[in-house]
């Protein structure tokens, strides 16, 4: 309707007022913005949004087959040692529930190896998920479709999958020593500040220290 408007303006003999013509580019591309954004809305629809509704369903599934407390049992046993707590688990958490849901994880792992956990499950590994599964953080997609279009445009399609697959196996072998960095790092500054862990995690669970 704009579109038209706009053109018969152009088409008349006379000149429309400046303030006139204005206000109808400004409407012009108000329509634009919103119509690309429904787009884009509909492309998620179609596309993200079933992927992540199955990854929960297949988690709901997992849960009640097995029971929340094997399943809790489960997690918990994945924080035993720094490769699962900061390798697998947080990349189970990205996959089934995405960001920042994920962070709900952190309740299985003990207070002082939440501060890597939550790094690792927000930035670490999840931006390299990003590009194999949008659903991981759809959010933040257009960061990836950035650099992707752009390898696209200059090295074809090819080489964008080559690098979706590279990032995401650099950030699969990353995981493990970025987490305990943190982690070492995280207890040198408890060690200054005189924090205790088992404390925290005594008065955490309401047990008399």
């Amino acid at each position: 309707m704009l579109t038209q408007l706009a053109s018969a303006a152009n088409e008349t003999a006379f000149q429309l007022p400046g303030i006139i013509t204005a206000f109808v580019t400004v409407a012009k591309g108000l329509t634009g913005f919103f119509k690309a954004a429904g787009t884009t809305f509909l492309d998620n629809m179609l596309g993200i949004l079933p992927m992540a509704l199955i990854a929960l369903t297949v988690l709901n599934a997992i849960v009640s087959l097995i029971g929340e407390e094997r399943f809790d049992r489960f997690a918990q046993k994945l924080t035993g040692n720094f490769f699962t707590r900061y390798t697998i688990l947080p990349y189970l958490g990205n996959f089934f529930v995405g960001s920042p849901i994920v962070f709900t994880f952190g309740r299985y792992l003990k207070e002082k190896y939440k501060a890597a956990f939550f790094e690792v499950a927000n930035r670490t590994n999840m931006a390299p998920m990003m590009c194999l599964f949008p659903h991981v953080n759809p959010a933040e997609m257009y960061v990836w479709l950035g650099v992707y279009e752009g390898v696209v445009k200059m090295y074809g399609a090819q080489a964008g999958g080559v690098l979706a697959v590279c990032t995401f196996l650099i950030g699969l072998c990353t995981s493990s020593l970025i987490g305990l960095t943190i982690e070492k790092v995280n207890g040198i500054l408890a060690k200054r500040e005189g924090i205790d862990w088992e404390e925290v995690e005594a008065r955490k669970h309401g047990e008399a220290y």
